[in-house]
């Protein structure tokens, strides 16, 4: 029997290879986008929680900073005869009325919420807030762990609502010693600080050690806690009244996985739940977490974004494949079927233009998204410079008083001068009036550039010129706190590069530190003299008073460290004037001379010579 000839295996129909085709396109397409949303996603996420860290560490050592000005206070304040005195005779009303002045006085010059005096059984004997409906006095507060560590330990510190008056606050205690014991308290207020961030971008709050949130952007997450509380742990709270009856209710977390490194979750608001990139940063020394609550809705959708252009990608690449693939198939039946064949090329060159031009206007499209997007970031980063800058400016404001009340003493002056007929006394006051004005221009314009990059221009300046504009700014104030400002005659032709408005600026800022340091010894003498050295200009302002401790030289052009009392400076104008003294291409130096030499401090502004 004759065999049957061999067969090929048979083929699958057509539309079920197009099926398979169509879904491994699809599949295909999917992967990309999903690998490209996921690392997109990733890398937004990843910059988010690195915006939000610095953010916090910023947050945590403005905290920090707010409350480390209240620590000496309590210290200080102990070491007052009149607390001693209280303590001896508790029961004297002129010593009562003595101490009540006294913390009254402390507590409005410090901007503290009060300060109170209680004795060694924790009753209240005095308080700045005598006067008050709600006041301190009589209260007996030996249940608050400050009290009983600053009793133990010599100091405490607790944040807690205030039993009395219901009025939240940070307290600082410490102790005085002696045969009658007992312990200041002083109360700072964080409502300002709460009110910055309900105005800042992202969402913040502030949690003890035992996870209540006590201080929040939002109203709603205020004394709130992270996880349940346990029945020891209210029981805790309760004795020491820390946040008074509050439920202390457990806020609505929920875990969203976006990712295994990062912790994204929904938090409840007032009107509904917030899907946001959670990040921590602990309070050093006080066993407070702050926590930032970053919404990620804008990087999902820029993830979003970039899944789409993938795929749109992929796309692009499976058809210009499909096309060369075509363009093969044509060519090997070309001589069969020749006009067939063009005809075919010719709309499937158009439909493949057609698609292109859609995949480029898109593309475009997403190159001016991203953009604009690049345009807001910069708007927003000059937008923080700004607010920087108008927080800057309030530093300088001393340098433009002495000059306005100058300018009322000359305008006066000019005015009697001419009504007196003194007609060359009355112009040499509005020639003194009109280098003034100039003088508040230039700080004025100086300001102004700070909002610019503008180049530092640097030019041959007269030191004798700056040292006689600088003197005559602070010799009001000199003469006001009874010091004498002695300079000494300045080398003849003795120039330096620099700015002379900038110059000026660091020489009042030191003999202003030195007309301060004098007064708190009732006057004395400030110097300003300079001398070359290794071809450098050194400009050096000497005063009487206490000199620099360890510490304030350790912190000595750290901004926003300042050892005045609140209200009287902010703690920039050293920082300030070592950033000119550097960007002129100098130094600026501080410490204390030798005793044998007078002591005190001295600053020494070392610049090259013109």
């Amino acid at each position: 029997m004759p065999s049957l000839p061999a067969t090929d295996a048979p083929r699958r129909p057509r539309w079920q290879r197009s099926l398979l085709l169509l879904l491994a396109v699809v599949l295909g397409g999917a992967a990309v986008a999903y690998a490209a949303w996921r690392v997109s996603l990733d890398l937004a996420l990843a910059q988010t929680r690195d915006d939000a860290q610095r953010h916090l560490r910023f947050v945590a050592h403005e905290l920090t900073g707010t409350l480390d000005k209240y620590e000496a206070l309590p210290q200080v304040l102990a070491r007052h005869p009149a607390l001693a005195g209280l303590l001896a005779e508790p029961t004297s009303p002129a010593r009562v009325a003595e101490v009540n002045a006294l913390l009254v006085e402390v507590a409005r010059d410090a901007a503290a919420a009060a300060i109170f005096f209680i004795d060694a059984n924790g009753l209240t004997l005095a308080s700045s807030n005598w006067r008050d409906p709600q006041t301190f006095v009589g209260q007996n507060y030996a249940y608050r762990p400050y009290f009983r560590d600053a009793m133990a330990r010599g100091g405490g510190h607790f944040y807690a609502r205030g039993s009395t008056t219901g009025t939240p606050g940070y307290f600082i205690a410490h102790r005085l010693g002696g045969p009658h014991p007992g312990v200041v308290v002083l109360k700072v207020s964080l409502d300002e600080m709460e009110a910055n961030w309900a105005r800042s971008a992202g969402e913040l709050m502030l949690a003890d050690a035992r996870g209540v949130v006590f201080l929040a952007s939002r109203p709603e997450w205020k004394y709130r806690t992270l996880q349940p509380l346990t029945t020891a742990v209210r029981a805790e709270l309760h004795d020491t009244q820390q946040y008074g009856d509050l439920p202390l209710a457990p806020l609505s977390r929920e875990l969203s996985r976006l990712s295994t490194e990062l912790r994204v979750e929904r938090i409840g608001t007032a009107t509904s739940k917030l899907r946001a990139l959670v990040t921590e940063q602990p309070v050093e020394n006080r066993g407070w977490t702050l926590l930032s609550f970053t919404e990620i809705r804008g990087a999902e959708q820029i993830a979003a974004g970039r899944a789409w252009a993938a795929a749109l990608g992929w796309v692009s690449l499976l058809l210009l494949l499909a096309y060369l693939q075509l363009r093969r198939r044509r060519t090997r039946e070309r001589l069969a079927a020749q006009g067939e064949l063009r005809a075919a090329y010719d709309s499937l060159e158009a439909r493949i233009k057609e698609r292109t031009r859609e995949l480029q206007a898109r593309v475009d499209e997403l190159h001016r998204t991203e953009r604009t997007l690049r345009a807001t970031q910069d708007e927003l980063v000059q937008a923080g410079k700004l607010a920087v800058l108008g927080q800057m400016a309030a530093s300088i404001t001393h340098e433009i008083n002495q000059p306005l009340a100058a300018l009322r003493a000359l305008n006066d002056n000019a005015r009697v001068f001419l009504e007196r007929g003194m007609q060359a006394d009355a112009e040499s006051n509005l020639d003194a009036i009109d280098q003034l004005t100039q003088r508040i221009a230039a700080i004025v314009a100086q300001l102004k550039g700070f909002a610019r990059r503008d180049e530092l221009r640097v030019q041959p300046v007269p030191v004798a010129a700056a040292f006689q504009a600088a003197v005559a700014l602070v010799s009001a104030e000199a003469r006001r706190q009874r010091v004498t400002i002695e300079c000494p005659p300045v080398p003849d032709g003795l120039a330096v590069l620099g700015q002379q408005v900038r110059i000026e600026q660091v020489l009042v800022n030191l003999l202003r530190n030195g007309i301060d340091a004098n007064a708190e010894k009732g006057g004395g003498t400030v110097t300003l003299r300079a001398d070359v050295e290794a071809g450098q200009a050194l400009l050096r302002v000497t005063d009487e008073g206490p000199g620099l401790s360890d510490d304030v030289q350790a912190r000595l052009f750290e901004p926003f460290f300042t050892t005045k009392r609140r209200g009287d400076g902010l703690g920039l104008g050293l920082s300030i004037s070592a950033s000119i003294a550097n960007a002129l291409g100098g130094s600026l130096q501080g410490g204390n001379r030798p005793e044998s030499e007078g002591g005190g401090a001295q600053f020494t502004l070392r610049l090259p010579l013109a």
